[in-house]
């Protein structure tokens, strides 16, 4: 079964600038879709922060995939993906490290419009779309 776990990125893509064809392409490939909760948290946040209204964008994410909240295992991975990076030298953004431990911890693909970040993520899965 193909899993993927979708970024804040790809949120935006779709549902702001109306990237269809991004969406019937993950539909298609995807029998699992996964939004980390803190997906779905960057993604209302930007939208709360400009007073837009959240709620229909919300149900909107939650009907396009699994809403996965952290658990133990997750908690476990980012702790040990943070630390390999920080004692590199390459710290990158807590909710960066959060996705990519889901991502491993779920066996999925991380599907982004952004790799700069998770290309450092021994291990990671990573689908770069564009």
């Amino acid at each position: 079964m193909q899993r993927g776990v979708l970024d804040t990125s790809v949120l935006i893509d779709i549902f702001d600038r109306g990237n269809e064809k991004l969406l019937e392409y993950i539909l298609g490939k995807y029998e699992m879709i996964y939004i980390p909760w803190i997906v779905l948290y960057e993604y209302l946040y930007g939208h709360k922060y400009l007073g837009r209204d959240i709620n229909e964008r919300k149900k909107a994410v939650e009907k396009l995939g699994i809403i996965y909240s952290i658990s133990q295992e997750v908690l476990l991975k980012a702790l040990e993906i943070d630390i390999s990076l920080r004692k590199k030298g390459n710290i990158i953004p807590f909710s960066d490290v959060i996705i990519a431990a889901t991502t491993i911890i779920l066996k999925a693909e991380l599907v982004t419009l952004d790799k700069r970040h998770y290309e450092r993520i021994t291990g990671l899965k990573l689908h770069i779309v564009r």
